[in-house]
């Protein structure tokens, strides 16, 4: 097989990362775009010596659980990648990659792992979505450029290309309030002919809108991403906005360099507060624009109530919350144990918790701003507070640093809880922390992201040493 071949597939599942998986001739192939149960025509476009990796050109034969996708952008949009398939075989295939990296990477033989907790709400789920404004708009099959007055385009990534868009009509992973403010946007762009942002040129005025929502409370915030702090130019959309939809209580206009690639930058707030509310159980939390929260509020509930379960708290315990961001869990599980040390890298994250306990008179709890590589060592203060019984871990896709885990290992902690988003870095530092006397007693994968590759999973470990 080489670079360009076309051949026919059968897809039998999906790998960790959401491509099919195929043989050809005792060569494993990752197909793009590929569900089980398809026999499609794909294109090779990659060789390394171990597999190959294709994307499908056509679908020869449907898959029995394939289903006819809600969004009509599905397929080119970058947004997501499973609308086609049935959801509980999306759920299915989840619990088969979780299962297969804990015996590849943890080397744990025949992982016992409970059923993965779906979503009630499989669309329309997200609190959050970053939108692009370009001049560079994907021009569908159906559609003639002719139509357009303009190239302009405010929507998604088209898949594996980051210069053109997808001008989204509904985005049906993003609230049905969010989907108005977010036409209500576009259509006073296009009208007034806002400058939109050139990524290759690096040129342009208005480069990215993010609508961030409190799915609880009702609360909108908006944020204008833009390369100069010209914000005249929005201001009359921003007066149209807060007179239309009463529940936008923040905007925020985040002016950056042309070329970054980060929308962080000099923050100009335009309209009310500068951050939302949300409710996850009985505990409010403020979210500013850049602080991190999950995504999907009602299966972080979930999500955390798990935790708890999981956990088996009798009320005496001291407990590390490690990766902390603004508090969220340590805030959740506080009233269930004796004293909560939440320890986060970002200082907007480390305010933002202080405030979310104080705002939920939660007192047994304290936050640390340090990096985890060394704050151990470098922090004084925090080698006066006792030593953990308990330790709860909720890092970056990219998972701990060796030297982090080393400190976890010597603090000697009863039980370890490690959440993840990204199963496979969870299962190589499980690895570690087996190696060091912890021993795996459950594993709870939870589905917070329905029609996307993405797992979250929660891992208890007991010290068995």
């Amino acid at each position: 097989m080489k670079k360009g071949n076309i051949i026919d597939l059968n897809i039998e599942k999906l790998s960790y990362g959401g491509l099919g998986l195929a043989h050809h001739e005792d060569m494993v192939i990752f197909v793009k775009g590929g569900i089980p149960g398809q026999l499609v025509k794909s294109k090779i476009y990659k060789k390394k010596k171990k597999y190959l990796e294709a994307y499908v050109l056509e679908v020869l034969k449907k898959s029995k659980n394939q289903t006819n996708p809600n969004c009509e952008h599905f397929g080119i949009c970058g947004g997501c990648s499973f609308q086609n398939y049935n959801y509980k075989d999306q759920l299915n295939e989840k619990q088969n990659q979780v299962n297969d990296l804990f015996s590849r990477i943890a080397k744990i033989e025949s992982p016992i792992i409970n059923p993965i907790i779906g979503c009630k709400n499989i669309y329309n789920y997200r609190n959050k979505m970053e939108f692009s404004y370009s001049p560079n708009r994907w021009i569908l099959d159906l559609e003639s450029k002719n139509e357009f007055e303009t190239d302009d385009a405010l929507g998604l990534h088209v898949k594996g290309r980051f210069d053109k868009i997808i001008d989204i009509k509904d985005c049906h992973l993003h609230s049905r309030n969010a989907n108005k403010i977010f036409k209500y946007i576009k259509q006073y762009l296009i009208k007034n002919k806002v400058s939109s942002f050139n990524i290759k040129e690096r040129s342009g005025y208005l480069k990215n809108i993010i609508i961030r929502e409190g799915y609880k409370s009702n609360e909108i915030l908006i944020n204008f991403i833009t390369t100069s702090k010209d914000n005249k130019k929005i201001m009359e959309l921003v007066q149209n906005l807060t007179n239309k939809f009463e529940c936008i209580k923040s905007i925020i206009n985040t002016t950056i360099a042309k070329n970054s690639g980060s929308s962080l930058g000099n923050e100009n707030l335009l309209f009310g507060r500068n951050y939302i509310n949300e409710r996850i159980g009985e505990n409010l939390y403020k979210i500013s624009s850049n602080s991190f929260f999950q995504t999907n509020t009602n299966q972080a509930e979930i999500l955390y109530d798990t935790i708890l379960k999981i956990c088996e708290f009798q009320g005496n315990e001291i407990v590390y919350d490690l990766y902390c961001g603004t508090g969220s869990i340590g805030i959740h599980i506080a009233k269930y144990v004796k004293k909560v040390y939440g320890v986060e890298i970002v200082m907007s994250a480390v305010i933002d918790a202080i405030e979310n306990a104080k705002k939920n008179n939660v007192t047994n709890i304290q936050f640390f701003h340090g990096d985890l590589i060394d704050f151990f060592e470098s922090n004084q203060e925090v080698k006066l507070i006792e030593y953990p019984d308990f330790i709860i871990l909720d890092p970056p896709r990219a998972g701990i640093h060796e030297r982090t885990l080393m400190n976890i290992i010597k603090f000697n902690p009863k039980k370890i809880i490690y959440v993840s988003c990204n199963p496979s870095t969870q299962a190589r530092d499980i690895k570690i922390l087996q190696d060091n006397n912890f021993m795996v007693k459950e594993i709870q994968p939870v589905d917070m992201f329905p029609h996307t590759p993405h797992i979250e999973n929660i891992t208890l470990l007991v010290n068995n040493g």
